[in-house]
């Protein structure tokens, strides 16, 4: 009975309802150990979302007391701390700034509705014409040919990922989030904001037709998006993604970055023609449209130098080890044995 006893309350209040019962109706052995098991044994798991997701709903029905609020205590004061802005809500800043910058001030004398538009600073875009055989062809040889030759399972499931979340491979490749880097998450918030009204502009402006209109039977990687083809925004905005990551480095790291950012941002376009989405001559203006757009006018704007300036702090480096002579960096064979370089990797340090 003591057994049965002790279980059944110890299993009630250490395990619940499940150790309570089990313990008070099977007696002393099952009441302690479903109650101890139950109970005890269980403590916390860590969920399957990870610390600090917010799915769900927090269940809470009480008041946390607090007597006396010290101000001169509080982490951040009275201030919002700027850590904690969503990166593409701090995006609608710059995208603020730059919307009154005269990017649209258009040449009236250069600029033919659906054919050619020139800025008053006499940028231009003139995409050779579709409805010109030579050129129509041209494009669509190119794309059957990548079709052909580059659509594969791996690359089929990269194209169907970038399609809405090519800010993933930026992360991916920097090893970045908003809690680890708050001001470089927001620079490439950013350049997506940006280039996506800039991108639309010029995709009313010109009306072109995707590749599936000119050629059904393409049959694309993904459905075809519901805008026009020209220019390509995910070449004109991972374009600007890889302009203002590679500015905001610190010199002792742009070695180390660029050619993998600069890599990155050209398969992110690539990827769409592969797919069937763009010709060639939109993404070559997204890029074109890109790079006017962070010499003229983004490298100028208050908001944006001040943001850069925050993002490249983040990556503070004081000193690290540079390899040399790395054996994987000259022919390696993987034939029964590894055969390649015997150098001893060297170790230089930096400051």
């Amino acid at each position: 009975m003591n057994g049965g006893s002790n279980g059944g309350s110890n299993g009630g209040s250490n395990g619940g309802s499940n150790g309570g019962s089990n313990g008070g109706s099977n007696g002393g052995s099952n009441g302690g150990s479903n109650g101890g098991s139950n109970g005890g044994s269980a403590g916390f798991s860590v969920p399957a979302e990870g610390i600090g997701s917010t799915a769900g709903v927090l269940p809470f029905d009480g008041v946390v007391a607090l007597e006396d609020i010290d101000v001169a205590c509080l982490p951040t004061g009275l201030n919002f701390p700027t850590a904690s802005w969503s990166p593409d809500l701090r995006a609608q800043l710059v995208l603020g700034e730059f919307g009154s910058s005269g990017w649209r001030d258009t040449n009236p004398a250069g600029t033919v509705p659906l054919e050619r538009w020139e800025h008053s600073d006499g940028f231009s875009l003139a995409p050779a014409p579709l409805d010109h055989v030579g050129s129509a062809e041209a494009e669509i040889a190119a794309l059957l040919e990548k079709r052909d030759t580059q659509r594969n399972g791996a690359r089929m499931a990269e194209i169907a990922w970038q399609a809405d979340r090519p800010a993933d491979y930026w992360t991916t490749l920097l090893s970045i989030d908003s809690a680890s880097k708050p001001a470089t998450m927001a620079v490439i918030a950013c350049a997506y904001t940006v280039g996506q009204m800039v991108g639309m502009y010029f995709k009313d402006f010109f009306a072109r037709a995707r590749p599936a209109h000119l050629l059904p039977t393409l049959m694309t990687v993904v459905p075809t998006p519901n805008h026009p083809s020209y220019p390509s925004n995910h070449a004109l905005q991972n374009e600007l993604v890889a302009l203002l990551l590679v500015r905001l480095l610190p010199d002792s790291l742009k070695h180390c970055y660029s050619d993998a950012i600069n890599s990155m941002a050209f398969r992110l376009a690539e990827n769409r023609e592969i797919g069937g989405l763009h010709f060639s001559q939109d993404t070559d203006a997204g890029r074109k449209i890109a790079r006017w757009l962070d010499t003229s006018y983004l490298r100028n704007l208050d908001t944006m130098q001040a943001l850069l300036a925050e993002a490249r702090s983040e990556w503070h480096v004081t000193g690290h080890s540079a390899m040399r002579n790395l054996p994987y960096l000259n022919g390696i064979s993987y034939a029964n044995s590894f055969q390649g370089s015997t150098n001893t990797p060297k170790t230089e340090e930096t400051v």
